[in-house]
């Protein structure tokens, strides 16, 4: 029974990965069959320009690992608050870490903009690599990844990926607009043909270590705007919306006010998913109806059948007042300092011990009128010096 109800529940069609940090990272069937699909979908779709293996690249481990460390920082956030959080799941929108903070809005907001930082701390030291070498990112989210246009301030041009073309006059930091340079894009072996055919110009092309660099930023920088310009749920927008209504009211009115702007942003996604023929889009807006609803439905109904509602675990025992806090977890250098003096304490009370044992066998050697050596001296005066202390 129990096996067919977890087949029943699609949230426990999950692998397990990893465990770190006393974290078990997991990750959803459908996030496999999703991932393999945009792959598939962005290399071998009509007019495609990239190649598999860039995109399996940005795709997979890049926006894996950038997802990962995003839900990290909750676990961390939400730890440092006091409270505790044991599991990632990376499924189809992103992921999910199950956290469970103090039931206060200072703990509950610190937790859901943790994981932001973690995509800003990136895309910062990713920014200061590249102004490093003598570029600027790509701060537009509409420009793209594969093409990574990135303006260097030395010299004034723009170079890209050897997916795009920017064609300059000797000594010039203006496209030439002839060949279209500030325009073209495409296969690397089409843009390099048509640089071939204007010798007399210079092509802007960025080292591909950089390139990746520039995607690595363009990647965190558009994870954070997303998560913190959709005001809908599970997006941290949503949920600091509520941090911040609930500062000012309380728990239950932070909660609606930010599940009723779920419901207007789901909308709106709604109709742009369907009118710019974007699946993900309308699958994404269709969720955020769904958690805006489930939520609400939740906070209406605590009582439900038995008194409580337990869909969401514990956590969802809310009312206006919140319980006593937890006491506050000691951090990282507390703790350290707190077990290297349980270790001082071990090894004093062991080497004690053994001072005590070698002092009883001195004093039978005394008994026996046997003469000590002047170490054994030395021993019983030390000794008896941290007796008397």
């Amino acid at each position: 029974m129990r096996g067919r109800a977890a087949m029943n529940n699609p949230m426990t069609w999950s692998l397990p990965l990893f465990r770190a940090f006393g974290v078990q990272v997991k990750v959803h069937v459908l996030y496999i069959v999703i991932t393999v699909s945009l792959v598939l979908r962005a290399a071998y779709m009509k007019d495609s320009y990239v190649s598999l293996g860039d995109v399996f690249l940005f795709t997979v481990p890049v926006l894996f690992l950038s997802i990962l460390f995003h839900e990290f920082g909750h676990i961390f956030g939400g730890r440092a608050v006091g409270g505790e959080g044991d599991e990632i799941l990376m499924w189809p929108l992103g992921g999910l870490a199950l956290v469970d903070v103090p039931r206060e809005w200072r703990a509950h907001t610190v937790m859901v903009l943790s994981g932001p930082a973690v995509n800003l701390i990136i895309a910062v030291l990713a920014a200061a690599v590249l102004a490093g070498s003598g570029f600027f990112p790509t701060a537009n989210p509409f420009d793209g990844p594969y093409i990574s246009p990135m303006k260097n301030y030395k010299d004034g041009r723009v170079y890209t990926s050897e997916y795009g073309l920017r064609l300059y006059e000797q000594g010039s930091s203006v496209p030439t607009a002839g060949t279209e340079g500030d325009k073209r894009y495409g296969k690397p072996e089409d843009m390099k043909a048509l640089a071939e055919a204007h010798p007399e110009l210079e092509r802007a092309v960025a080292p591909l270590w950089l390139v990746w660099v520039n995607r690595i930023f363009w990647l965190n920088w558009v994870l954070l705007l997303f998560n913190m310009l959709v005001p809908a749920y599970p997006m941290d927008a949503a949920q600091t919306l509520q941090g911040l209504v609930w500062w000012r009211t309380d728990y239950r009115t932070g909660l609606r006010v930010a599940c009723l702007c779920g419901y207007g942003t789901g909308v709106i996604l709604l109709i742009a998913g369907f009118a710019f023929n974007e699946s993900m889009v309308v699958g994404l807006s269709l969720f955020c109806l769904f958690e805006s609803w489930r939520r609400l439905f939740a906070l209406n109904n605590e009582g439900g059948e038995f008194g409580y509602d337990f869909s969401g675990g514990y956590s969802t025992l809310e009312g206006d007042d919140p319980p006593a806090k937890r006491p506050r977890k000691a951090g990282f250098f507390k703790r350290w300092l707190q077990a290297r003096a349980a270790r001082r304490l071990k090894q004093e009370h062991e080497q004690r011990t053994k001072d005590d044992a070698r002092m009883d066998e001195l004093l039978d050697k005394i008994a026996r009128k046997e003469p000590l050596t002047s170490e054994e001296k030395r021993f019983m005066q030390r000794v008896s010096e941290r007796y008397r202390k």
